[in-house]
C-alpha cells in the first residue's frame, strides 16, 4: 500500500506536519496563539507543556527547518540553512535509552518547546541515518514552501505538486520567455 500524496513514511510524518502548521501562501498558522498551540500540540501528539512563551521558539525552529528542506530541493545554501538550526541543536537534550532488546533510542530531554525540538532533531537524525532526509523537501515555489515527502522514481521532485505548483511555475516560464525580445 502506498502513502498518499505529500504524506512521508513513519516519523518523518511528524515532522512535515510539524513544519506545515503554517501555510507560507495563506499565512494561515496553527501556531499562533496560546489555545492554538495547546490544540496542536494535543493533535499532535507533541509538545507536552508547553507555554505561550514557547511560541516564538517553536515557529523560529519550524522555518529553520523548513529552510533545510529547501536544501533538498536545491533552491538553498547548505552552509547557512543547517547553521540556522545550529543553535537549536545546541540547546537540545537526550538520554539514553536501551530496550529489552538491547536496542539503543534517544530520548529527549526537557520539556515545553525544548523537548519537541530534542525530538524532532531526533527524527532528522533518524533519517539522515536512514538515508531518507533527502526525500523530505520545502516546494521550491517561493510563495508555497510547503513541506512534501518527494515519492519520484529518482528523487528529483522540486514542487509539491506538479499539477498545482509545476504547473503555475512552468506558465510562468513560458509566459516570461513570450515576453522577451528573441
Amino acid at each position: 500500500m502506498s502513502l498518499p500524496k505529500y504524506v512521508a513514511p513513519a516519523e518523518l510524518e511528524g515532522l512535515r506536519t510539524f513544519i506545515n502548521s503554517v501555510s507560507p501562501e495563506s499565512k494561515a498558522d496553527l501556531l499562533t496563539g496560546p489555545d492554538r498551540l495547546e490544540e496542536w500540540c494535543a493533535q499532535n501528539s507533541q509538545c507536552e507543556g508547553a507555554a505561550p512563551a514557547d511560541l516564538a521558539r517553536l515557529r523560529a525552529f519550524r522555518e529553520a527547518l523548513r529552510g533545510v528542506l529547501e536544501v533538498n530541493t536545491g533552491s538553498r545554501e547548505a552552509g547557512s540553512a543547517w547553521a540556522a538550526l545550529e543553535p537549536f541543536a545546541q540547546a537540545s537534550g537526550y538520554k539514553m535509552r536501551i530496550d529489552a532488546l538491547g536496542s539503543p533510542a534517544l530520548e529527549p530531554a526537557g520539556h515545553g518547546a525544548e523537548r519537541t525540538i530534542a525530538a524532532l532533531l531526533a527524527i532528522v537524525y533518524d533519517a539522515m541515518r536512514r538515508g531518507n532526509w533527502s526525500r523530505l523537501k520545502a516546494c521550491r515555489k517561493e510563495s508555497c514552501r510547503w513541506a512534501y515527502y518527494d515519492k519520484s522514481k529518482n528523487g528529483s521532485g522540486i514542487w509539491c505538486d506538479m499539477a498545482v505548483c509545476g504547473n503555475r511555475m512552468k506558465a510562468k516560464r513560458r509566459r516570461n520567455r513570450a515576453k522577451s525580445p528573441a
